[in-house]
Formats: structure tokens, sequence, C-alpha cells
């Protein structure tokens, strides 16, 4: 095709530009596996393997190799790992504008309507590449984890690691056997202390977080604790949960608990835990994002009291 029918199917909205130089349907919302194959052919990735360097003189044959591979952000979103940042009304992060592409020979950054590629020049060993159905090369789930390390806050990248963990993308053994072999990396602590307090039993990032604000003044707090009754039939599963003091905090997500419908279930749960001694503590998304000094207080002053009640 002509470069100018080209032009002429972006000008009349058949087309639009993704990256310079690759293009989708007008209109069209583009999964992030398909961005990240607009990623990998923006970046000179068409056709790979692709064959360079010098032909083995005992073969003739030359080595093939890869260009370009999803990697990063982009790569944790094809995952579909939690990216706290990329689009946070309580911070106004917008992380959605950054991408991230590996390359094999040093390429520039692509700017394109507000939105960046970031293209990084990395190596790779022996299990940091696969390659999805649809064919897009990218890196594994644990090699993304640890290439998000210099790209990610510690809220983040824990928020990112809780739900490899929890879906089963990675294991802890290997998140620790990965911050051995990294540890002279760049940003090697960044990472170890992330997969040091991950924890696969959170269900939302909103979970990680109130347990991240929380550790340093009520450590005893622990994910999904469980209430049963007298016949061992399941009364509550908590979002963390302190049993001996029968103190429960819930995250009360953007999304799940709005309205007076959710705000009326909640209450009636906190109302059939309450026979049982315990205590529950609710926090929302813009807390634990912008006012995590007041929910320390708050929850440890709840702590302190019930703490005092049992003596």
């Amino acid at each position: 095709m002509t470069t100018s029918a080209v032009d002429s199917r972006v000008r009349d909205g058949s087309w639009e530009v993704v990256w310079p130089g690759t293009y989708a349907d007008g209109g069209s919302v583009l999964t992030a596996e398909q961005l990240g194959h607009a990623a990998v052919l923006a970046s000179r990735g068409e056709g790979q393997p692709v064959e360079f360097g010098r032909p083995d003189p005992a073969t003739g044959q030359r080595r093939r190799g890869l260009v370009a591979v999803a990697a990063g952000r982009l790569a944790a979103r094809v995952w579909q790992l939690p990216l706290i940042d990329d689009d946070d009304p309580a911070t106004g992060a917008q992380d959605w504008l950054h991408s991230d592409v590996a390359v094999r020979l040093p390429l520039p950054d692509v700017h394109h309507a507000g939105r960046v590629l970031h293209r990084h020049q990395l190596s790779f060993g022996a299990g940091d590449l696969t390659q999805t159905s649809s064919g897009l090369w990218i890196t594994t789930p644990l090699r993304t984890l640890i290439d998000c390390r210099l790209l990610l806050t510690h809220e983040a990248l824990v928020c990112a690691m809780d739900g490899a963990l929890h879906r089963g993308l990675v294991s802890a053994q290997r998140l620790g056997a990965a911050a051995r072999r990294i540890e002279r990396w760049r940003g090697a602590p960044a990472f170890r202390a992330a997969a040091a307090v991950a924890d696969g039993r959170a269900e939302s990032p909103g979970e990680t977080l109130t347990r991240l604000v929380l550790a340093p003044v009520l450590p005893d707090l622990v994910p999904q604790v469980q209430l049963f009754d007298h016949a061992v039939r399941l009364v509550a599963r908590f979002d963390l949960g302190d049993e001996e003091l029968k103190l429960a905090v819930e995250f009360d997500g953007r999304r799940a608990h709005a309205g007076e419908p959710m705000v009326a279930k909640d209450r009636g749960r906190d109302l059939r835990t309450e026979p049982f001694g315990w205590t529950t503590e609710r926090v929302r998304w813009f807390e634990v994002r912008r006012q995590q000094e007041a929910v320390r207080r708050r929850v440890l002053s709840r702590a302190e009291r019930l703490r005092s009640a049992r003596r």
C-alpha cells in the first residue's frame, strides 16, 4: 500500500495511528496484547526471529534472534497484573501513558499523542521470554516483575507481585530466587524489598495497599482471616484480621462498595460478625493512597482500645 493511501485512511478516520508506522481500525479499543503487537512492530520487530551476524563457517547459517519484545509495564498489562498507577484519580498518576519494549539494538523512545513508548536495551537469559498464542514475544511474568523494579514505586511493585502470586503466575520461592540472582543488578534492593513483603493471599490491590499502610503499626494483621460459627459454617472472611484482638480491617473498593445497597450489605455483614466479638474498621482507596497517617492513627487507636478492654 502506498504512503498516500495509508495517509488517506488516517485522515478519513478509517484507520488510527497506534505508534508511528503501526495502525488499527479507527475507533477500536485495543487490548493490551494488541497494543503489545503494535509496540513491537513499531520497534522493528516484524518477522522475528530474524537472522543477524555473520554466517557460521561450518554450517553457513546465520544466528536468529529477537529484535523487540513487550516488556515492563506493557508486559504487565498483557499478563493482567494490577498497575495501581496506571490511572489513579486519588494521586493523579497516569502511567497508562507509558509503555515499554525491550530492544536488541539501541533505539530512541517514541512520543505520540501524549504517550511514550520507552525502548530499553536489555539482555535476557533462559526462561525470560515466551510467546503468546497470538504470536507476541513478551517477557515472562517473573522477568516482567524484575524489570518493573526500575519502573514502579514500591507500593505498585508489591501490588503487581501480589497479583502474580495470587494467580499462580509466579511463586514465592521463584521471587526469592530471582532476588538472589539479580542482587548485583541496578535496582535490586527495590525488587528485594517488594518481594520480602509480597503476599499472594491478597485478592485486590486495595487489600495490598491497606496491609502495607498498617503493617508498621499493626504487624499482626493477617490477610484473608476466616470466621466460623459453632457449627463450622463460614460467617465472614476478612481482608485483614487480628484473631487475638478480634479486629478486622476491610478495604472498600472504588466500585464494589459504592451506593446504598452495598453500604447496607457491608453493615449487615458487620452486624453478623459483632456477636462473635469482632470489630471491623473500613478504609477506602483515597485513604490508603493519600491519607495513610490518618488511617494508621484511626485503626491503631481502635486496636489499643480493644487491647485495653481485654486486660
